[in-house]
């Protein structure tokens, strides 16, 4: 039995009709994804999942105006998160001609984050000091979290890092694609895959999709070949020349994730053939179909191969950030410094940022191989904040490459995807 800490409610699944991209969980030897020329045309059949798109899309931006003191205020910010954004303009469609998608009603109005994000206490929370916590030294909540960064970054222009080096923007946009993005998402997935849904299913699946991001067709935004980190051309691409339609033809922040993943695992010579994303992608579009066609036999295997992949690209974002990390330490010696000029310290402080943000999304979900008590070891690994003044270079070296094996055991990842990730 798998574990979801988070649930979702009814009252946020909205007949919106999307699934998402997923990861499998661990390495394999198995084909590229498979499909031959079907990939081209393999749709997801269904794009009435608005909400979710806007969800991903309030993410995004808010991630983007904590960073910039210039672009927001706290009213702006709260605006953007309890459901006041119906009328303001949709930042990601800032440079793209769409398809009448300018402001947020013109895809799903009333899209409250605040509503949907956990309220339970976040592991080790009760060790983020002052000022990285409206309550520093006692158990936090990503909602409190995230309205004392709104109100830092917004009122008091602190930014785009506190003085212990946690960079406000990563927190802001990280937290909130592990709660309510992954935390929901999966919590849908997890219900199908142990046979608990038997009604609203295609509104459930949809839900689930719309939250993992991925375009309805997969095929034309894949470029594993190319260099880049796995996208041919961007994240939107105006497939039927009618302007970018940001609920299907727009990859979203999971969706991207995986992708980028895949490329370098596919790209990675030493290492077996690994493209998670397509074989996810299918599997949610398989299992869409199959509830069309009120043929539930398989649905419980396509919604776990959807989750394990979802799952995994949370933890191969936590090694990617980790890696980045020590790829600064190398470069440092001694007792690590902070911040110097417009430098962000030894550690690398969005690396660090991102890599404890994804950590603490699994606590939404994450399987039973991946005990509590070794998620509370990845994040006491990666610390409260980067320990700067506290280890030398080496010591967090190695209490990191801790952290990245216990997630390469949990998740049977291949040892060279690790390094390469």
């Amino acid at each position: 039995m798998q574990r979801s800490l988070f649930r979702y409610t009814t009252a946020f699944l909205l007949p919106l009709l999307a699934v998402g991209l997923v990861l499998t969980g661990c390495d394999s030897t198995g084909s590229n994804g498979g499909g031959g020329d079907e990939t081209a045309t393999f749709e997801y059949p269904s794009n009435n999942y608005g909400a979710e798109t806007v969800t991903n899309l309030l993410a995004f931006e808010l991630g983007v105006r904590v960073g910039n003191a210039t672009d927001n205020s706290e009213s702006a910010l709260l605006d953007r998160y309890e459901g006041n954004a119906d009328d303001i303009t949709i930042r990601a469609a800032q440079d793209l001609t769409t398809e009448g998608q300018n402001v947020y009603s013109d895809i799903q109005g009333g899209v409250d984050l605040s509503s949907q994000v956990s309220t339970a206490d976040l592991l080790r929370g009760n060790e983020l000091e002052s000022p990285d916590s409206p309550n520093a030294g006692s158990l936090v909540n990503t909602d409190e979290l995230l309205r004392y960064y709104f109100q830092e970054a917004g009122a008091n222009n602190v930014g785009p890092a506190t003085s212990n080096g946690i960079v406000l923007s990563q927190f802001a946009e990280k937290m909130l694609l592990g709660t309510p993005l992954y935390g929901q998402g999966a919590a849908i997935l997890s219900d199908f895959a142990n046979g608990n849904v038997s009604s609203n299913r295609a509104e459930q699946w949809d839900a689930a999709f719309g939250y993992f991001g991925f375009p309805r067709t997969l095929e034309p935004f894949v470029d594993y070949e190319g260099g880049g980190e796995g996208l041919a051309d961007g994240p939107a691409r105006d497939i039927d020349g009618d302007g970018v339609d940001l609920t299907s033809e727009y990859v979203h922040t999971w969706a991207a994730y995986a992708i980028e993943r895949s490329a370098t695992a596919e790209a990675n010579s030493e290492s077996p053939s690994n493209n998670f994303a397509q074989r996810a992608f299918e599997a949610l579009v398989q299992g869409r179909k199959e509830i069309a066609n009120e043929n539930y036999e398989n649905l419980s295997s396509r919604a776990q191969t959807a989750l394990d992949a979802w799952e995994a690209t949370v933890a191969v974002n936590v090694i990617h950030y980790i890696n980045s990390m020590e790829g600064n330490l190398e470069d440092a010696s001694g007792t690590l410094e902070g911040p110097q000029g417009d430098s962000s310290g030894d550690v690398g402080e969005d690396a660090w940022g991102e890599a404890k943000a994804f950590a603490w999304s699994l606590q939404f979900y994450s399987r039973d191989a991946l005990r509590s008590q070794d998620l509370n070891n990845v994040l006491e690994d990666i610390g409260n904040d980067p320990p700067y003044g506290e280890m030398t270079a080496s010591e967090y070296a190695s209490d990191l490459q801790d952290a990245t094996d216990i997630l390469a055991d949990t998740y049977d990842f291949d040892s060279d995807n690790v390094q390469s990730w």
